[in-house]
């Protein structure tokens, strides 16, 4: 690549690696509330933004021991790029997992800054990853059962672990997103006849309690501290907090409750990333951590007194990222890895 003697302490250009598969109205839609705002917000930081296709990035190894990488045709190095590599696989971007997975541990054992390293994003995208990861957390992780689909699917063999947990219950995917898939189910045949709808998509599936009365409390965690709190409700008989499922949400200001500060402080010492969001329940009786989330994404909405929420809220990530990448540089990790470890 380039000389590392001289690399500097400040990266030059943050790449997010994001297979695009959307509509036209989906990409404008996430133009104009998360990739436009984070770009403006980069170059207030010096930083150039790309959004990048995981196809847009080439590696050359026929020397190992100075491979050259390009992005989108332009070279890059550990000296000069950030890259954010979290994983994507919502239904439309199943295709591109393998392609992320792998790119991500090439990125990774040539050197690069990688604030969310491939191994906590496998961890933080699936469901029962996060909980067996946080299992010794203050407040507990909803509990939670995880079975596959298929073409077997219906013979019985998941009904030991599925018995675990009562009637009814939230089924989701394991590994999707932004409340897609999410359906309540009341007895065994109702759960069997969705898992094996899940098999159309091969989605592994979670299983969790039915929470009927949640207040959700979404915490933006930067550099181990909780930094602003996002307060969501249920408005009714839905399935999630989010909009799309019938849910809404209020940006906060107060501080973190402190009833919730150990359990911040808990999955920040399991997270070794300078961002993450991480979400908790409340079912009006007590607390339970839902999720988290290593690309917690921050979306603005036109409302000024909550985009100034936004907006803070990604410039302190990007400069947390900065940060990072200093003490990478810093500590000598930004030497290829030719072996575990």
């Amino acid at each position: 690549m380039t000389d590392r003697t001289a690399a500097p302490s400040t990266a030059r250009r943050l790449s997010w690696i994001y297979p695009d598969r959307g509509t036209a109205w989906l990409r404008q839609a996430e133009q104009d509330a998360v990739w436009g705002p984070y770009q403006e917000i980069a170059a207030d930081l010096g930083l150039e933004f790309t959004v990048n296709k995981p196809e847009e990035v080439a590696v050359d190894a026929t020397d190992p021991g100075q491979p050259r990488v390009w992005l989108n045709g332009e070279p890059v190095t550990p000296a000069d790029t950030i890259f954010v590599t979290s994983l994507y696989s919502l239904p439309h971007q199943t295709q591109d997992v393998c392609n992320q997975v792998f790119l991500f541990t090439i990125l990774e054992r040539l050197g690069f800054y990688l604030p969310i390293p491939p191994a906590l994003s496998y961890i933080g995208e699936d469901k029962l990853a996060s909980v067996v990861h946080l299992a010794g957390s203050p407040i507990p992780l909803l509990p939670t059962i995880r079975v596959g689909s298929g073409r077997e699917a219906m013979v019985g063999r998941s009904d030991a672990a599925l018995a675990a947990l009562p009637f009814p219950l939230i089924v989701k995917p394991a590994y999707w997103g932004m409340g897609l898939g999410i359906s309540v189910v009341h007895n065994m045949n109702d759960l069997k006849g969705l898992i094996g709808l899940a098999g159309g998509s091969d989605t592994a599936l979670v299983a969790q309690p039915y929470l009927k009365v949640v207040r959700e409390q979404r915490v933006y965690v930067v550099d181990g501290q909780a930094h602003t709190v996002l307060y969501g409700y249920k408005d009714g008989y839905c399935l999630a907090v989010t909009k799309a499922s019938g849910g809404r949400h209020e940006r906060g200001y107060s501080a973190l409750p402190p009833e919730l500060a150990g359990t911040v402080a808990y999955v920040a010492g399991r997270l070794p990333t300078p961002y993450f969001t991480l979400d908790f329940l409340f079912d009006g009786e007590r607390h339970w951590v839902s999720e988290i989330e290593l690309d917690g994404a921050v979306a603005f909405n036109g409302i000024p007194e909550q985009d100034a929420a936004a907006r803070a809220i990604v410039r302190a990530r990007f400069e947390a990222y900065l940060a990072g990448f200093a003490r990478w540089h810093a500590a000598g990790d930004d030497q290829p890895r030719r072996r575990p470890g």
